[in-house]
């Protein structure tokens, strides 16, 4: 920590995990004047984030931004109303502005029975070991001293390897790296005061392959809150792996199918099942959840976590956007609803505590509901055994138009592309086909679960074989 502390004495950071830094000090200290002396509750989640970002294109660095900022979001309670203001930047000017600009709000909100900030023991539980960055696994410092032409030199190597892999890779499509350290710290006038750090690296890189006139693509990526733990050789090896195998592609014939999503789909598919976990879905009647907590509704071999304190998770840390503590979820087991995603409002409409869920998707508005690392449970098959298990079938690696489904409904109809399977064995590419169905049924009717979970982003999921898919071709 003491490492931690020298870089901010040094301007490198603008806040401390002790949540130190002079700009927060500075911000707490003017907005709790304020608002004692208008005699209100105030609610204020302070952020400084540090970015760096490079792409390459044809052996040389062609996008590079480094850049810093840091604001505010402001939420303000008086007789149940609340308003909500933010600025960019931690001077005192735009931080009263802000706080002139959310008092003002109040006399046009109406009243809330359910607003409500954070009370102190909705972080400080009483547990003796609270979480740290460092245990979370979401801080690392490896990164940090690594050289710039260092990490220059892995990106276009990155770009080098995707193109060596195989003279059919006629394009790399500018590979990139980002990093970024964000310092944060939450503080409201019912003693909250806690404060988080993390470092987030991540690499990306996309392909496209030609033979004759047949095209194809790929891509991969690779994320970390610890530097030393990205893979750039496996991910361009990957990508162009992926760009290649889609060479001489070609449509199957219509009919239902034992599918295999892989992982990446799979998790693609979750994502559209999230949402009716949340809270404010249910009560708005937008989710296919509605009154089936306790309710078996999936196959007995499905659970789904949402896992806010899981290590490494990209969404992991210690307290949410309203100074919730953390929480592991299992929200469904054996195929059974167990919970919804709750922020405060929601758990008071539903008589429970939050769940940890409050997530700010924008800088700009008021925080809601999310879910934080949000998976399905892990298999105990290997996927070739799952694939040499069926007879005829799909092996499914891309899903288009998922901006189409309906999540209220759970209706789905999405172009596709992956592998024919025959006889347990992969036999050609696809493409030019659709899988179509309802979320609710496909998850009904789980056949296997691989052991092979992994996360793309916060949404986790391992390869699923469904039986039964309608699938379209040819």
């Amino acid at each position: 920590m003491a490492d931690v502390n020298k870089k901010i004495t040094k301007g490198e950071l603008q806040s401390g995990i002790e949540g130190g830094s002079p700009f927060f000090d500075s911000a707490a200290s003017i907005t709790e004047d304020y608002c004692k002396n208008k005699g209100i509750e105030f609610e204020l989640y302070m952020f400084n984030s540090k970015v760096l970002k490079m792409e390459s294109e044809d052996g040389g660095i062609s996008n590079y931004v480094n850049a810093e900022t840091n604001g505010l979001n402001i939420r303000l309670l008086d007789k149940k109303k609340m308003s909500f203001s933010y600025c960019l930047g931690l001077e005192s000017d735009k931080i009263l502005n802000s706080l002139d600009g959310a008092y003002s709000l109040l006399k046009y909100m109406e009243a809330d029975e359910f607003a409500e900030f954070a009370e102190k023991d909705d972080y400080y539980s009483g547990d003796d070991d609270i979480s740290t960055p460092e245990k979370l696994g979401v801080y690392s410092e490896d990164g940090v001293d690594i050289d710039i032409d260092k990490k220059k030199s892995l990106l276009l190597e990155m770009e080098e390897i995707a193109y060596s892999y195989d003279k059919k890779i006629y394009k790399v499509d500018k590979p990139s790296y980002s990093e970024t350290l964000i310092n944060k710290r939450f503080y409201n006038s019912k003693g909250i005061d806690v404060s988080s750090i993390k470092t987030f690296y991540e690499i990306f890189l996309s392909v496209a392959s030609r033979d004759g006139e047949d095209t194809g693509s790929g891509f991969d990526f690779d994320f970390s809150h610890c530097f030393g733990d990205l893979k750039f050789k496996k991910a361009a090896m990957n990508a162009a792996k992926k760009g290649v195998d889609q060479l001489g592609a070609r449509t199957a014939a219509s009919g239902n199918y034992p599918v295999v999503f892989d992982n990446y789909t799979s998790s693609e598919i979750l994502g559209i099942l999230k949402q009716s976990f949340y809270a404010d879905s249910v009560y708005k009647k937008k989710s296919l959840l509605e009154g089936k907590i306790g309710k078996k509704i999936f196959s007995d071999k499905l659970d789904i976590i949402d896992d806010g304190l899981l290590y490494g998770g990209a969404l992991t840390d210690m307290f949410d956007r309203e100074g919730v503590k953390m929480k592991t979820k299992v929200l469904c087991s054996s195929g059974t609803i167990d919970s919804y995603l709750y922020d405060i409002r929601y758990g008071k409409i539903y008589g429970v505590k939050s769940s940890g869920n409050s997530a700010g998707r924008s800088f700009i508005l008021p925080p809601d509901i999310g879910s934080t690392n949000f998976f399905i449970k892990n298999g105990e098959t290997n996927i070739l055994d799952i694939i040499g298990s069926i007879k005829e079938g799909l092996y499914i690696t891309e899903l288009m138009g998922l901006h189409m489904a309906k999540p209220y409904t759970g209706e789905f109809s999405l172009g596709a592309a992956g592998f024919f399977v025959k006889n347990g064995k992969i036999d050609f590419p696809v493409k030019g086909i659709a899988v179509s169905g309802n979320i609710m049924q496909l998850f009904n009717g789980i056949s296997k679960i691989a052991n092979d979970l992994r996360f793309f982003g916060s949404v986790g999921s391992p390869s699923i074989l469904f039986e039964n898919i309608q699938v379209s071709g040819k």
